[in-house]
């Protein structure tokens, strides 16, 4: 028996050794308004013991902060079964408060929203949810424990009303399934870092005036739009089921970079660099940054990899915010061309650079007698692959931007243009795409003004319109998503 015990404890010793987790809650709250306007104010103020988050008359306060960390309860992140977890509920759990202080009732939600840092598998990782009742007795939340695999939408709860003047409080613990954990005897296992983000959200009601200037997670904002704006808003009905803006102008306009960018969507099963997926918000360029080749080396390479543009993007000028040389072909069998180009005005700035995310761009040839589908499956199968921050759009997602009707998603890319495109947002002159043509070495896809075709050698000059995927702790800020009030970013 005793050895048994050991034996147990020393496999949670070494995986306490090999493991890192920081887990933060995220609470998410409105008030709830009845046939009036009301306008939500959102503020945080913090201490050495806690943080205070006011929306409107809902106040939120963490007692001991708002990060749950190992480095203060190592213990508590052992693999452990759901009874044992029970019984280290009182060292373990984080207690916060909700309180309501204003004269209507309200309405908040909690959500549990992982960070891109992240990297245990959400089911591997289970969460208990407490209320207290009236007699001042912690109870499980019905439902809980779980996976955080198991938390749709990160969502812990969904529209709990409080009464004017009520106090509510919850507690929130996380730790390893036990019995999802192999002998790391027999496994070499792996270094988890558990990490999750607190950001403040607005719960939506009907009669909610959803453009509220209340912070609120990009992608979150963005999902909860698609109930009230079906006609900008549609799923493409992929094995992702991306949630993409479609048409000629929707209201997807985001300031990024001190510039008008697009939201294309939320693409779901984004790949991180270490391999985990995520959701994230898509941008591109509302405007190109100007016209050049895809490649300008003697190879005319299709591999965005390997492209000069590539290293413009990430490398050059273009992140670097500087005047310099970029790839510009003037005929094939030329000698490597380049061209000077000002870009300390148009580049990357350091704080939009500290919203993009590091993602895995696979970008395997397609062939453009394939219909949407059939084209988006194809990027994404095969080894070629690219990890960075700045790359072009995707084939996939000029065709997804415009008319999602079923008459044009049966049709292929070829028979689809000049009849199905026309009404895209999605580059409005002729730029290159990231995907080469299947079974070329050098001849890359094109798109805009309605069309998609394939007849670009890489050293042809084309428009250049910048791509990226947003950090998972990006927030919008206010605006509606208009020309004259675009969406506004922050961490």
């Amino acid at each position: 028996m005793n050895n048994q015990k050991e034996s147990k404890l020393s496999f949670k010793n070494i995986f306490q050794r090999e493991t890192k987790l920081a887990t933060y809650i995220i609470v998410c709250c409105t008030i709830l308004v009845l046939g009036i306007s009301y306008a939500v104010f959102f503020q945080v103020n913090q201490n050495s013991n806690n943080q205070v988050v006011e929306a409107g008359d809902l106040t939120f306060t963490y007692q001991d902060g708002n990060q749950i960390t190992s480095s203060s309860k190592s213990s508590c992140f052992e693999p452990m079964s759901d009874d044992e977890a029970g019984l280290y509920s009182s060292n373990c759990a984080y207690q916060f408060s909700v309180q309501n202080t204003g004269t209507l009732m309200g309405s908040y939600t909690l959500t549990l929203t992982a960070n891109s840092a992240n990297t245990a598998p959400a089911d591997q990782v289970k969460v208990i949810l407490k209320r207290q009742n009236a007699e001042g007795i912690l109870e499980t939340v019905e439902g809980y424990p779980k996976k955080v695999s198991e938390i749709t939408n990160g969502i812990l709860l969904e529209n709990g009303e409080i009464n004017v003047g009520e106090s509510i409080v919850y507690s929130i613990q996380l730790y390893v399934d036990e019995s999802t954990v192999t002998d790391p005897n027999v496994d070499s296992g792996t270094a988890y870092n558990i990490d999750y983000m607190i950001n403040g959200t607005a719960t939506v009601h009907e009669n909610q005036d959803i453009s509220s200037e209340v912070p609120e997670l990009a992608v979150s904002k963005i999902q909860k739009l698609a109930t009230s704006n079906p006609d900008e808003l549609a799923y493409d009905g992929t094995v992702d089921n991306n949630l993409r803006y479609v048409g000629a102008d929707p209201n997807n306009y985001v300031s990024f970079n001190g510039e008008l960018w697009r939201i294309m969507g939320v693409m779901h099963n984004t790949q991180l660099e270490n391999g985990n997926t995520v959701s994230l918000l898509k941008l591109i360029r509302d405007e190109s940054i100007g016209n050049y080749s895809f490649d300008n080396t003697m190879n005319y390479g299709n591999q965005y990899s390997e492209a000069a543009i590539m290293e413009t993007l990430n490398s050059g000028p273009y992140w670097n915010r500087t005047s310099g040389e970029c790839p510009y072909q003037t005929g094939a069998m030329s000698s490597t061309t380049t061209i000077a180009c000002d870009m300390s005005e148009t580049g990357l700035q350091s704080d939009a650079k500290t919203m993009i995310e590091n993602v895995i761009w696979k970008y395997n040839p397609v062939n453009l007698a394939s219909t949407m589908s059939e084209i988006y499956t194809q990027e994404r199968t095969g080894d070629a692959n690219w990890i960075g921050y700045v790359g072009l759009v995707y084939p996939s997602d000029y065709l997804y931007s415009a008319n999602l009707s079923e008459e044009c998603q049966g049709m292929t890319a070829e028979q689809g243009s000049n009849n199905c495109y026309s009404d895209s947002y999605v580059m409005e002159n002729m730029g290159y795409t990231i995907s080469p043509l299947v079974s070329t070495s050098n001849l890359t896809i094109r798109a805009g003004s309605g069309l998609i075709n394939a007849a670009v050698a890489a050293w042809g000059t084309m428009y250049i319109y910048p791509s990226v995927y947003l950090n998972s702790n990006v927030m919008i800020t206010g605006g509606d998503g208009s020309e004259s009030k675009p969406f506004t970013l922050g961490l």
